[in-house]
Parts: structure tokens; C-alpha cells; sequence
């Protein structure tokens, strides 16, 4: 009778007898190199992010040798500093690091594998709290700003997943909690619900967050001014429906989802929700108004792929030069706008301008005959918009040499300072499609149904 098995004997020798020479351990990274990129994330990250207690992470005595740190602790703080690395890239001197033996030479990656490791010597899954939830959450940071969309997805559904077992989608559980806990939990629920939101339309997901607690309180913060720029970023995303995503998506049903009535009634919402931007930092409102403006191109986008939006004889925002009008408003945001605030959004400002920039060449591609002013002035937009992203982050963005390429003749020669002239692109074809590049981001090509 022949074995279905292989014979014990064919399996390694080690299989069964794993080795019990002693391992050495491997060394922590000393405490006090934390506190310089930590110290970073409250300067220029805090205010994007505002989950993260002040009064604990900047006490002196966390960074102390004599502070032997719980591995939760730990990790957490390997990967804030992994995320706040990336994320600010070359835009401002990041402190040096001298790398440790057998480790990365980059200080972001040697953090982010220390993180990786130390979660492998502990059970954080059956015993998550809320440092477990932003702790997945400056991974998936990481992994995002590094465009690694699969990991990047896959821990920001983890963290997602720790929310839902610590029952903070729940606003009876909230109710419960202590008021302080209570309000810094719903900072971190609407944190992961806003990045959801943009990261699953970026890369045509499923969301698994809705509204279902209520908003923290911006006037019983430590910042009201923070909180209240954070409140009107969560109003602004929540305008955002499942329909919206779905049509976005792709969904069969996208047809009958998308109608004229429900596409200017998504438009006019997006410019009815957070109104008040006077009192809130300019990181907040440089946050809200791009969104802003890039959520409208893509409901515009979803009108052109339904037939919703004609080349002639349309109005308000289903008319052809309606992109130009929302490049019109982001060059205001962003020619004002501190080029470090800017650059504090990280990957996800890049990629919302690039989407306006690509939505606004194709516009132009479509009616490169009419010599209107509006016409014109898009051109001029659409350069502002390249020169922005050739010094993005102190370098040129990663999205702006396949945006000039895409342009081709439309930018009459000019070209974003320190760059040189590039092919012109191949000739415009006319509906949206979709190609998935290397990155895994979603690019969008307009054409005009037949």
C-alpha cells in the first residue's frame, strides 16, 4: 500500500527538533534616539494628527536610560519616528542617526524593522489598546508615504480592525469611558475613518468606518483651534457616501447610482460642509480646501464616465471648463499656502494635486482649439501646478514627470524650473480609463463617451 504522506524520514532533522543553542538577544535602540524625531512629529505632524498625548511623549523621563520601556511602548515610538521620517522626506534637516550594527543605514527603515520585530515578542493582537491601534496606524503611514499600497492597505485595515475590538465604532461604549479616554478615542475613530476614506478612493476600496460615534470636542480641547480644523477635515470626508465610493469603485450599479440629481446634490455638499475655515491652522485648512477641491475633480470625473458632464451647453458643475475653475481655487490654496505646512501632508498632497493637475490636462487636450481667456488660463494653471510639484518635499514629486509628459504640447513649451524638456505625450483618445501602475494608485485618463 503505497503512503499518501512522506515518511518522517524525508522531512529535515531540525523539523522536529528546532535548534536549542541560545540566541543572542538582540539589542534595543537606545531611548534617547527617539526623542529628536518625536519631537519632530509635534512640530510639523501633530496638527494632521492629533492622537498622540503631548504631556506622555515628550516627558523627558520616557527617554531616560534608566526607563525600561514596555514593548508596546516601544514599537509604538519605533514607528511614529519611521512615519514622521518619511512623511517629511527631504523638507526639512532631519536629525542624523548613526545606524546600529546589522541594521538598515536609513533611520526610517531601521525604526520600521525594529517595530516589525519587537511585535513578533509579544501578543499585541489578544491584548490591543489604543497605543496598538496607532501603532498599526504610523506603520500603514509608513508603508504609504513609501507607496507600498499592499502593506500600506493591509495595516491600516489592521488598525482598523483593533478599533472595532476595542468597541470604539460604538457610541454607547464611549459614553461609558472615562470623559478624557473617551475624547482622545474618538480623535483616533475619526482619524482612521478620514485616512480610510481618502486612502480606499485613491485606490478604489471598500470602507469598513462610518459616522457612528460622535465628533470629538474642539472647545473642551488643549487646542481649540487644532480640534476645530480636525472636526471640519471629518465633516468634509463624511459628506463622502458609500454611493460616491462605489460609483468610484466601479460597482455595477454605478449607472444607477450615479444620477444628475445625486451628482450635483455630492456637489453642493462638498462646498456646504466645512464652511468655517478662518479659525483653524493653516495646516488644517490647506487639508480641507485641497481635499476639497479633489473630491469635486472626481465627482466631476464620475459625470464625464456616466455621460453626466458635455463638451457644450452645460452649467455650473457639469460643464466642460469646470476643472479649470477647481485648478483655479487649488493654486490659490497652494501658491499661499508655507511650503513646509505643505509639505507636512506628505505622499497624500502629491497625489491629490497630481489627480487636479492630470484631470485639468485632459480638459485642455479636449478643447486645445478654443483660445478663450478661461481656456488660457488653465494652461497657466496647470504650469503652477507642475512647478509646485517639481519641489515637492525638497525634491521633484515622483508624479510630475509622467504629468509633463501627459501635458505635452499643451505647456507651449514651458517647463517646471530645473527640468528638462520632455517627450511630448501620445495623442489624447478620448473616455476615462483606468491604469494601475507599479505604485498600485489608480490613474485616470478622460475620454468622452461616444
Amino acid at each position: 500500500m503505497s503512503h499518501l504522506w512522506p515518511a518522517q524520514s524525508s522531512r529535515p532533522q531540525h523539523y522536529y527538533a528546532p535548534s536549542l543553542e541560545p540566541q543572542p538577544a538582540v539589542p534595543r535602540i537606545p531611548n534617547q534616539r527617539f526623542l529628536p524625531y518625536v519631537q519632530l512629529f509635534f512640530e510639523h505632524l501633530y496638527f494632521i494628527m492629533p492622537v498622540v498625548d503631548e504631556q506622555v511623549y515628550l516627558d523627558p523621563y520616557m527617554y531616560s536610560s534608566t526607563n525600561y520601556m514596555p514593548l508596546e511602548t516601544y514599537a509604538f515610538l519605533c514607528a511614529i519616528c519611521a512615519a514622521t521620517i518619511v512623511q517629511l522626506d527631504a523638507a526639512i534637516s532631519v536629525p542624523d542617526m548613526e545606524p546600529l550594527p546589522g541594521r538598515p543605514t536609513s533611520a526610517a527603515d531601521m525604526f520600521i524593522e525594529e517595530c516589525l520585530r519587537v511585535r513578533r515578542e509579544f501578543d499585541y493582537v489578544g491584548n490591543a489598546t489604543t497605543v496598538t491601534v496607532m501603532t498599526s496606524f504610523f506603520i500603514f503611514a509608513y508603508y504609504g508615504n513609501k507607496e507600498s499600497s499592499e502593506k500600506a492597505w493591509h495595516y491600516l485595515q489592521e488598525s482598523i480592525s483593533f478599533i472595532e475590538n476595542l468597541d470604539m465604532d460604538d457610541e454607547n461604549t464611549m459614553l461609558k469611558l472615562d470623559p478624557l479616554e473617551a475624547q482622545w478615542r474618538r480623535r483616533l475613530y475619526w482619524l482612521l475613518f478620514i485616512t480610510e476614506r481618502a486612502y480606499s478612493i485613491q485606490r478604489r476600496k471598500n470602507c469598513r468606518l462610518h459616522p457612528t460615534i460622535e465628533l470629538p470636542l474642539a472647545f473642551e480641547s488643549e487646542d481649540p483651534r487644532l480640534l476645530h480644523g480636525f472636526v471640519n477635515l471629518a465633516h468634509l470626508f463624511s459628506a463622502i457616501d458609500d454611493n460616491f465610493v462605489s460609483i468610484w469603485k466601479g460597482s455595477a450599479r454605478r449607472k444607477a447610482l450615479c444620477s444628475e440629481p445625486w451628482l450635483a446634490e455630492t456637489q453642493r455638499s462638498l462646498d456646504t460642509v466645512a464652511l468655517s475655515l478662518s479659525d483653524i491652522t493653516e495646516t488644517a485648512r490647506i487639508d480641507i480646501s485641497v481635499s476639497r477641491e479633489w473630491l469635486h475633480v472626481l465627482a466631476w470625473q464620475m459625470g464625464v464616465s456616466n455621460g453626466l458632464v458635455c463638451d457644450k451647453g452645460q452649467t455650473g458643475t457639469g460643464r466642460l471648463d469646470y476643472p479649470i475653475e477647481l485648478a483655479r481655487r487649488t493654486v490659490n490654496i497652494t501658491e499661499r499656502a508655507n511650503p513646509l505646512v505643505l509639505d507636512s501632508h506628505g505622499i497624500g498632497m502629491e497625489q491629490k494635486l497630481s489627480d487636479i493637475a492630470g484631470c485639468l490636462a485632459d480638459v485642455l487636450h479636449v478643447s486645445s482649439g478654443d483660445t478663450s481667456d478661461t481656456f488660457a488660463q488653465g494652461r497657466q494653471y496647470l504650469h503652477l501646478m507642475l512647478n509646485k510639484l517639481s519641489m515637492m518635499r525638497g525634491k521633484e514629486s515622483r508624479y510630475l514627470r509622467p504629468l509633463v509628459a501627459k501635458a505635452g504640447d499643451i505647456l507651449d513649451s514651458q517647463v517646471p524650473r530645473g527640468m528638462a524638456a520632455l517627450p511630448p505625450a501620445s495623442g489624447f483618445r478620448g473616455k476615462v480609463e483606468e491604469d494601475e501602475g507599479s505604485s498600485g494608485r489608480v490613474d485616470h485618463r478622460l475620454q468622452w463617451a461616444a
